[in-house]
């Protein structure tokens, strides 16, 4: 999955600015971001159940091949609307990975152990961002191009590192065993505690919504950032996250993860105002390399949540259900953030606060208090384990 993500990474920096540089409006780079997010969200579940169905490694497989070979088609593209198409199709590959990757990781992996687990996940999966954006953008320099073509080496590398490295996988139902009604797994999909999680995932990708429109241009010509300088900032952000995102999962074991969703979550909000308030890249950077820091502690959390509430049979479903929760968010954010963006760029990063602060607001108090409900046997045990140690320690002079 790294090589899958840093070739994802690789592009970001660039895509807007090599399909401006090829006559691209920005109502033809919204209609990209809209385009992708669309797709995405149309087979993010009908993927996930594929997954569910015939296996999490064929799925990826699938998902990866199809990714390079898009990559490549950016190539001899010069007509600013077939890359719309181009992004249709790069959301239905998107669609494939995640779900399936994250149900594979629940599969593999003790409960008391998923929160930690995730951390791990988390801390590999935004390598490709501490990687990506930096050698996309220096490839970049010689011609965006480039980073198209680096992005399609790295991706065949990691379709290799997938067909050696998962060699085993829980077995795929037969297409002849009984299913579940459709009550039951309607129930299962949208359980309280799974709500709670939706709502955040669709604040949180508010962000990408306008990362996928947005974010280079805003640098680029409001705080007169240099294409290397944008790839820079997003590795700010993903050093400190890679190093963190181990102990937020550990933390997230062993603690309330409402606790660390409500605390962390909230200490983001002040951040997307300050954004919306500066006027040099640098500073930017350095609030990147905070936010990275802080979100750490949130997402582990969220991650471990899903997966201690999610079923066998449904795994993957759940994954890309939560996926697609979020992508609604993203294509909500995409197509508000730009009329905002036009009136004034500042508004975009309030309006996100807001949003973002009261989907964690509720979220996580609706977690919380499900948590006091039906929390999972295996945290009961560790949050008894440590009141003992604290009244032990306390009775000691």
């Amino acid at each position: 999955m790294l090589g899958a993500y840093i070739g994802t990474a690789m592009i970001n920096p660039v895509r807007v600015l090599y399909a401006q540089e090829h006559g691209a409006s920005l109502p033809i780079i919204g209609a990209m971001a809209s385009a992708y997010l669309v797709s995405d969200f149309l087979f993010g579940y009908p993927l996930g159940w594929l997954a569910d169905r015939w296996g999490r490694k064929q799925v990826i497989l699938i998902g990866m091949a199809a990714q390079a070979l898009l990559s490549a088609l950016y190539l001899p593209v010069s007509d600013p609307v077939l890359f719309i198409v181009l992004r249709f199709l790069e959301g239905i590959a998107a669609a494939s990975l995640l779900p399936a990757a994250r149900a594979l990781l629940i599969d593999a992996v003790p409960v008391e152990q998923q929160g930690e687990a995730f951390g791990v996940f988390n801390a590999f999966f935004n390598a490709s961002f501490l990687l990506g954006p930096a050698l996309g953008g220096l490839i970049a320099s010689l011609g965006y191009s480039w980073a198209f073509i680096g992005a399609i080496f790295i991706r065949l590398v990691g379709i290799v590192l997938v067909m050696l490295l998962i060699r085993k996988e829980p077995q795929a139902r037969s297409r002849n065993a009984k299913q579940p009604a459709l009550g039951s797994v309607f129930k299962e999909l949208f359980a309280w505690p799974l709500l709670a999680s939706y709502l955040i995932a669709f604040g949180d990708y508010l962000y990408l919504g306008f990362d996928l429109t947005l974010t280079p241009v805003w640098m680029h010509d409001h705080l007169q950032a240099s294409v290397a300088l944008i790839g820079l900032t997003y590795t700010a952000w993903a050093v400190p996250n890679t190093i963190c995102s181990p102990l937020g999962g550990k933390v997230a074991d062993r603690r309330r993860r409402s606790t660390l969703i409500l605390i962390f979550g909230l200490a983001q909000v002040p951040l997307y105002f300050l954004y919306g308030m500066l006027s040099q890249a640098l500073l930017a950077l350095l609030l990147f390399a905070v936010h990275g820091i802080v979100y750490a502690f949130v997402q582990p959390a969220i991650d471990a949540h899903l997966a201690a509430f999610s079923g066998n049979h449904v795994r993957a479903r759940i994954q890309g259900l939560y996926s697609t929760i979020g992508l609604i968010g993203a294509f909500v954010g995409s197509n508000l953030f730009i009329p905002l963006y036009l009136v004034n760029f500042r508004f975009p990063w309030f309006m996100m606060g807001l949003c973002y602060g009261l989907c964690i607001l509720v979220g996580g108090l609706i977690i919380r208090r499900q948590e006091t409900k039906n929390l999972p046997r295996s945290q009961v045990l560790q949050e008894d384990q440590a009141k003992v140690v604290t009244l032990g320690s306390d009775s000691h002079p």
